[in-house]
């Protein structure tokens, strides 16, 4: 039972109201935050005909199934880190030109992930040509290569990975 007489079957229904608090009510209404007195069932029901209407004790529980939301939590979590990914490499870019010197160290602190973080980018970008490391091991430079390199990522000249 609801407040008052009212029940599920009667919520259901719709258009009918029974108002807790008279005062609190109208300044809803007066402030525009409540549309109409018992529409809000019909809304949720036309909206949501999957809602489960419960009672235990003196409590009226409503229950949305959102398989949808999950579905659309996935896509975005690929969508972030898609993202996040583009814009760390962006900046690996962007102080490889500034500086072809940087090690991975220097490039781990200015960017504040992990060596290991870099280094994966680092592979990455030269898997898809878009950097290059010229010279030895130790005392090479990086080249930001606007177009495409082979498929080694090095275009056959050094290949360090610091």
């Amino acid at each position: 039972m609801n407040y008052g007489t009212l029940t599920i079957d009667d919520l259901r229904k719709g258009n009918i109201s029974q108002r807790r608090n008279p005062l609190i009510a109208d300044l809803f209404r007066r402030i525009e935050m409540v549309e109409a007195w018992g529409r809000g069932m019909p809304l949720i029901l036309k909206n949501e005909p999957d809602v489960v209407f419960r009672e235990i004790g003196n409590l009226f529980i409503v229950a949305f199934n959102r398989t949808s939301f999950l579905e659309q939590k996935d896509e975005g979590e690929a969508v972030t880190q898609e993202t996040t990914q583009e814009t760390t490499q962006e900046k690996i870019m962007a102080s490889l030109r500034a500086e072809p010197t940087l090690t991975r160290k220097l490039l781990a602190q200015r960017l504040s992930i992990s060596e290991d973080g870099v280094k994966y980018h680092l592979n990455k970008l030269k898997a898809a040509g878009r950097i290059r490391h010229v010279g030895p091991t130790k005392a090479g430079r990086w080249e930001v290569v606007e177009g495409r390199l082979d498929a080694s990522g090095d275009g056959g000249v050094g290949g360090g990975d610091e």
